[in-house]
């Protein structure tokens, strides 16, 4: 599959083959630049880039080079503009280009990078005993996003999780599930969001016996918590099997979440089977004299980094979350192979990370560079930020259900589509593919760096900005075949070629935002923000229904009615691959 970028590049170096001096393929790569309006062409090239060696003015350079710049394959002409040599493309030829590059898999060959790693994307992150909240879902959806846009640009890719399944918070749970009035475990597939609210009651009672003032209290129930996690940490009962039954719980009810999601991991990771390699690393590299001892505390000095004194050992002798990353990271490096490490995890960790990447420095790992913290910011309810130890979330189970009931009702009155002869089951996955695709969109359409507030109401909008819009799109699509009828590929790239009336403004704009998804893959992925790839997906669907209104399809005379279904075929295409990349599955009708 060529591309208009490459047809242009062959033509700039045709017609600059006995100019001395002129800048190599690379450089003009590099200055060619979109025009700032559609009737002004589609690539433009600076012409002062010359003006050295060829001694003219850059206006002159760009008339003369226009004259010789002839029609050829993709390109239909070009034209001065200024100092600009702007080119035009043969939009029918460019079209059939992306037809037969669909068809004969060019078309995703040419979305991957020329120097593929070995990538680990680790996220998700969820704590065992605790509730399963909106909030996660940002993680999920961030995470899920990164590793499908870095497989779609042809690294080879590690899906990791990292269950927080141990410490303190787990011990604090199962002292509550002890000594508080909290009843019979409910059946399968709630007990999770049960601990939930235990742990949560675990907090409340802690923050009761602190407001009160009683240190006795407070200092009783806190060791007890302690004793219990020693407990387990020493194999003993009664509390290693109850810890060893909830623990399952969570990840059973962790497992119906990732389902219904549509994420897979490729490898899981759980703090429980890192303490002991926790200890063990402090003292390797305690050896060493990377680390210090320090009031009785273990310590890597990261004042060369002005991060300070990192914790690597209290000095009780417990591990922290950052002793356990140094052993999780050099897994990565040392059994997998890792070339290329992304963490997703909330900005109110960039601390850690900083720490973290500064003591793999100092400890040798030169892929300690090669790690990136992918921050992200909260999820809010209208009211506030969400806690898991006051009990003051949104569950996903209650997410799930609510958008779940809200996309069925609105499909219910929405009247523009006959759904009567769909099957229960029909109707289910349908909705069910709606409610993930809001619930992924509302969380992957603002940057990273901006807070999301969670509008159930506003993100289940059929005609909004959500992913409900996204999938009627694509279904409106799907429409257009169902009452014209496919026709073979290869016969619709033939009549794009040979369609005189092709290429109009709506057609135009909508096919050079298609072609621009390659370059919306590699943003995403230098950036590690997925938010471009949502907007550039919703600005296709804009550029479609711009195109579909102002574009009659079905009762255009041929060859432009086979173009314009050419055209409408590759847009559900490649907007159902970026909707995938997303996480998010088309549907066939809505």
């Amino acid at each position: 599959m060529q591309h208009f970028r490459t047809a242009v590049l062959d033509a700039l170096e045709r017609v600059l083959i006995d100019v001395e001096g002129a800048p190599d393929r690379a450089a003009l790569a590099q200055a060619l630049s979109k025009p700032p309006k559609p009737e002004m062409g589609d690539l433009a090239f600076p012409c002062f880039l010359l003006a050295k060696a060829l001694k003219t003015a850059p206006p002159k350079i760009a008339a003369e080079l226009a004259e010789k710049v002839e029609p050829r394959g993709l390109i239909a002409g070009a034209k001065p503009f200024g100092p600009y040599l702007n080119f035009f493309a043969d939009a029918g030829a460019v079209l059939a280009e992306l037809v037969v590059g669909l068809e004969d898999g060019s078309f995703e060959q040419s979305l991957r990078t020329e120097a593929p790693q070995r990538v680990m994307v680790e996220f998700s992150q969820p704590n065992t005993h605790k509730v399963f909240h909106v909030g996660h879902l940002r993680n999920v959806s961030v995470g899920d996003a990164l590793q499908r846009v870095f497989r779609a640009r042809g690294h080879d890719v590690i899906a990791a999780n990292y269950y927080g399944d141990f410490g303190i918070d787990v011990a604090k749970c199962l002292w509550q599930l002890e000594h508080g009035d909290v009843g019979e475990a409910p059946g399968e597939g709630q007990r999770g969001s049960w601990l939930g609210q235990i742990y949560a009651q675990a907090g409340a009672h802690l923050t009761a016996l602190e407001e009160a003032g009683d240190e006795a209290g407070l200092a009783r129930v806190k060791g007890e918590m302690r004793g219990i996690l020693d407990a387990i940490k020493a194999g003993e009962e009664p509390y290693t099997s109850r810890y060893r039954e909830t623990r399952q719980w969570c990840l059973d009810e962790f497992g119906t979440v990732y389902t219904w999601l549509d994420v897979n991991f490729d490898t899981d990771f759980f703090e429980s089977d890192l303490e002991e390699p926790g200890h063990a690393i402090v003292d390797e590299y305690l050896a060493k004299g990377v680390f210090e001892p320090s009031q009785g505390a273990i310590v890597c000095m990261l004042d060369d980094y002005k991060l300070g004194p990192a914790l690597v050992r209290k000095s009780d002798g417990t591990s922290l979350y950052l002793t356990w990353d140094l052993v999780l990271a050099r897994r990565k490096f040392d059994e997998f192979g890792v070339e290329r490490s992304l963490y997703v995890v909330g900005a109110e960790q960039t601390y850690h990370f900083r720490q973290l990447f500064a003591t793999l420095e100092r400890m040798g790992y030169e892929r300690a560079k090669d790690c990136t913290h992918v921050a992200y910011e909260l999820v809010m309810l209208p009211e506030g930020k969400m806690s898991s130890r006051k009990g003051k979330v949104v569950t996903f189970a209650e997410v799930r259900d609510d958008i779940v009931e809200a996309i069925g009702e609105r499909m219910r009155t929405d009247e523009r589509n006959d759904r009567s002869d769909w099957s229960d089951e029909k109707w289910r996955e349908t909705v069910d593919r709606i409610a993930v695709a809001c619930l992924r969109y509302g969380m992957l359409s603002v940057s990273n760096n901006t807070r999301v507030i969670f509008d159930a109401a506003e993100w289940t909008n059929l005609e909004g900005e959500t992913g409900a819009y996204l999938l009627y799109s694509l279904a409106r699509i799907s429409g257009i075949f169902r009452k014209g009828g496919r026709t073979a590929p290869a016969e619709l790239a033939a009549a794009a070629r040979g369609a005189a009336d092709f290429g109009g403004e709506p057609e135009r704009a909508l096919l050079n935002h298609l072609l621009a998804y390659a370059d919306v893959l590699e943003q995403v992925e230098r950036t590690t923000d997925p938010a471009a790839l949502s907007a550039w997906i919703y600005g296709g669907a804009r550029a479609f229904s711009r195109f579909y209104h102002d574009c009659p399809v079905l009762t255009a005379d041929e060859p432009l009615r086979s173009a314009r279904l050419a055209l409408s075929l590759v847009t559900e295409r490649i907007l159902g691959h970026g909707l995938r990349t997303l996480g998010i599955e088309p549907v066939e009708a809505m």
